[in-house]
């Protein structure tokens, strides 16, 4: 883990300030950064060009990844999960084509935790 502070990355910032990487187990490191935007398209886009590593969320880069023009490190380091939720206006009785899109978005979002 403390090798990770020896190399740049490309930083997400909020409020002018970098925004620290949060690992599973709580442990939270403020790398040194080559790199600091508020874009998470433009450190997609930085990490493409090799400007170093990027903390990305997976479903952002998955196709990256698959590709091979992104690399996932240190495979065996737990990622905190982050729940979604699914906000709609219908109240209970939720028309067939918002239950039908709901159970769309959950299938897709199932696939993301395997």
């Amino acid at each position: 883990m403390e090798d990770l502070q020896s190399h740049d990355f490309v930083r997400y910032q909020m409020a002018g300030r970098p925004y620290p990487v949060t690992l599973a187990d709580g442990t939270v490191i403020v790398p040194k950064g080559r790199l600091d935007t508020d874009d998470g398209g433009a450190i997609r886009q930085a990490a493409l060009a090799g400007a170093g590593i990027a903390h990305l969320m997976q479903f952002a880069v998955q196709n990256d990844l698959d590709a091979g023009r992104l690399v996932r490190i240190l495979p065996e380091v737990a990622m905190p999960t982050m729940p979604v939720h699914i906000v709609h206006a219908y109240g209970r009785q939720l028309p067939v084509r918002a239950r039908l899109f709901v159970d769309f978005l959950a299938g897709r979002m199932a696939v993301l935790t395997r």
